[in-house]
């Protein structure tokens, strides 16, 4: 029997460890949820609240400290209340035991409400967020915000969280008074001297209509000197006009200059530092020579030579290179080579679709484009667009370019004449481009967002596949999941450019005139080094050359050698000079290739002239080279500048959560709002499965 019944229990122990049974039990455990405020703390807070005299910033402030009874219940509640203020950065707010520590009075700068959003919702997404509470006036005055408002709001649709809208302020129709304000005017322009210059500038007038208002373009020297070199009557018709300017002059000298639009303050404006707006001003002795060489006469060629031709500095040679079969029998054209030589001739080639074979002999390896290389070397611009015969398709992978271009390429992708296009080589549907950095040549709009003035043009039909080299840098993409590569540039000595796209044109044909001219223009400037950043070996890449105060200033430095390698191991002595000619110490890091500088936001706390100015040496302490690149700082009082609140913006947005309870409130809605998490706590306590199976530990 005994021996039975350890046999059974022996066989039963077999079948439970075959079977391994378990059991799953649930335990509850407690969850904190978090109740996210973001109060805005821009200087437009400053501004009324309401038609007496309440600010905006009191308004919140009162709003948070009439409130927090509440707040502690709500802790009790196993509720986290967390604060935040935000401009166009975000700063944690302290709260313990009942106090919380606002600033006592709004001193930030531009409003970015899609950035502090995102990045609340981005940090929050492991932690059960119950709301986030946005205290604003609803202005987004940010030039431009890294995050756009509507991709922030989709960040909590995504985590079914609601926005709820406290609204500040009052709106435009009740709040408009006088005020004359200089909105655009380019950051950077260059003329030949005795030339005639168009400054154009957009001016917005508002409670001035039927009544003169003095305009004045001034010119400012090195040494600070202003001069008053044009003037005008801007008389606007109505209560609020927005228009376009233009005052014109001729600079007697070459040099490097700042230049600015100034408008008269006129009786009862309240906000003045918006009145004028600053740039820079290169006048040079001569002007720019571009020799455009192009294999097809399609619509891009046309509308290129239309707007650089209009440039009064750039002088521009078109040369056509037929492609048919009589036209290919007398090829290579030997006669471009004394072009490219001459170093006095161009400053910029531009080939557009020209077959490789146009310009090389692949037999005796001789031809124009070992001249264009050398010279490219040397420090002369190249740009190739797209088409079928450029980049790999063309042949230039077997040419001396192939060390030149930005773009990779195979001997695979030769396109023969004789064959349908390759459209492996292509992109063969449409598409729409996007900045991939800043930089002087996507900048595109005046004011406001870049990357909103790049999502408003026309999509592209099509353009070459390009891959960019390790050391090339990729300023324009395709904005799809994939980002290709749509504009890569380099720099060998010389910069080179390779725009993967012929149809740009499109942009020009769909409305966007001054969009199309200023992106190429932008482009044979640089080329040129005509951006101001000169052909040293050492250079500041600094994109904007004007900034509002406390913005973020990020810039690269590039040290190369004649041959266009990055030279590594570099040591700088770098300095921000003030206005007034102090000097603080920056510093200056490697990133890739380059170097990189990140300066302290507080440094450019004022108005006025700056300049960074460094010296770099090798890793032997010997002088690489030097740099300066001036900038300004110009408190426009952007923030105060229009005290219009913009509550139907914080309509909208709390619209896209309202499926999750996202609405817009007053201020004395708050009290009630809390009151209800109070009464009507949200579940905080969650079950967690508790499994248990046999062989599923040691001891089994």
């Amino acid at each position: 029997m005994v021996l039975t019944l350890t046999r059974l229990g022996v066989i039963l122990m077999a079948f439970a460890a075959l079977l391994r049974p378990g059991c799953v039990q649930k335990i509850e455990k407690s969850q904190a949820a978090v109740l996210l405020f973001l109060l805005d703390a821009s200087r437009s807070m400053e501004l009324a609240h309401v038609s007496d005299d309440s600010t905006r910033w009191g308004t919140a402030v009162d709003m948070i400290n009439q409130n927090i009874d509440k707040f502690e219940q709500l802790k009790k509640n196993n509720i986290d209340v967390r604060f935040f203020t935000f401009d166009n950065r975000l700063s944690p707010v302290e709260y313990d035991e009942g106090s919380i520590g606002l600033p006592k009075k709004p001193e930030g700068g531009e409003t970015d409400i899609g950035t502090a959003v995102f990045s609340t919702a981005i940090d929050l997404r492991d932690q059960r967020l119950l709301a986030t509470i946005l205290a604003s006036d609803g202005v987004q005055n940010a030039s431009d915000p890294e995050i756009e408002l509507n991709q922030a709001v989709d960040s909590l649709v995504d985590i079914e969280v609601p926005l709820i809208a406290v609204q500040l302020g009052l709106p435009g129709e009740t709040a408009a008074i006088a005020d004359v304000a200089v909105t655009s005017f380019p950051e950077q322009q260059v003329v030949n001297k005795k030339n005639d210059l168009i400054a154009r500038a957009t001016v917005v007038a508002r409670g001035y209509a039927n009544q003169d208002i003095p305009l004045e373009l001034v010119l400012i020297d090195s040494g600070g000197r202003e001069e008053v070199v044009a003037t005008k009557l801007f008389r606007p018709d109505n209560s609020y006009q927005e228009s376009n300017v233009e005052l014109k002059f001729s600079p007697a000298e070459a040099g490097e200059y700042r230049l600015k639009v100034r408008a008269s303050a006129m009786p009862g404006e309240l906000a003045v530092r918006n009145n004028e707006l600053e740039g820079f001003l290169t006048v040079r002795d001569k002007g720019m020579s571009v020799l455009f060489l192009s294999g097809s006469l399609g619509w891009e060629q046309r509308f290129l030579r239309d707007t650089l031709s209009v440039i009064d500095f750039v002088d521009l040679d078109f040369e056509p290179i037929y492609t048919n079969a009589g036209s290919r029998r007398t090829w290579p054209l030997a006669d471009y080579g004394a072009d490219f030589r001459d170093p006095d001739k161009y400053d910029v080639f531009v080939l557009s679709n020209v077959d490789a074979s146009a310009l090389y002999d692949f037999r005796t390896k001789q031809g124009p484009l070992v001249d264009l290389a050398e010279a490219v070397s040397g420090g002369k611009g190249l740009l190739m667009l797209g088409g079928s015969h450029s980049f790999g398709a063309g042949g230039y992978g077997q040419t001396p370019l192939a060390d030149v271009l930005p773009v990779q390429m195979r001997a695979t992708e030769r396109q023969s004449y004789d064959q349908d296009v390759r459209k492996d080589l292509h992109i063969n549907e449409p598409f729409t481009v996007r900045p991939s950095r800043d930089h002087f040549v996507t900048r595109i709009g005046e004011i406001g967002s870049n990357r909103g003035a790049w999502a408003k043009l026309p999509s592209m039909a099509g353009a070459n596949r390009i891959v960019a080299k390790q050391t090339a840098e990729v300023l324009l993409e395709s904005d799809d999941e994939v980002a290709r590569p749509i504009m890569v540039v380099g720099n060998i000595g010389g910069r080179v450019m390779a725009f993967a796209g012929d149809l740009s044109w499109q942009w020009k044909r769909g409305g966007f005139v001054a969009e199309h001219d200023q992106f190429w223009r932008q482009i044979i400037l640089w080329l040129a080094f005509w951006d101001g950043k000169g052909d040293e070996s050492v250079s500041i890449e600094l994109p904007k050359r004007r900034f509002s105060p406390k913005s973020i200033l990020n810039f690269d430095v590039n040290v190369r050698t004649i041959s266009g390698e990055a030279v590594e191991n570099v040591s700088f002595d770098a300095s921000l000079v003030f206005p007034n000619r102090l000097k603080e110490k920056i510093n200056i890091v490697p990133s890739g290739d380059k170097y990189f500088c990140e300066v302290n936001p507080e440094l450019i706390a004022e108005a006025g002239l700056y300049e960074i100015e460094l010296v770099a040496k090798n890793s032997d302490g010997a002088l690489i080279g030097n740099a300066n690149r001036q900038f300004v700082v110009i408190d426009r009082d952007k923030e105060k500048s229009n005290p219009a609140a913009n509550p139907e913006q914080l309509n909208r947005l709390a619209a896209q959560t309202a499926e999750f309870g996202g609405k817009a409130i007053v201020p004395q809605d708050l009290g009630p709002l809390l009151d209800d998490y109070i009464n009507n706590p949200p579940m905080t306590k969650i079950e967690i499965p508790m499994k248990w199976q046999l062989g599923g530990t040691f001891w089994d």
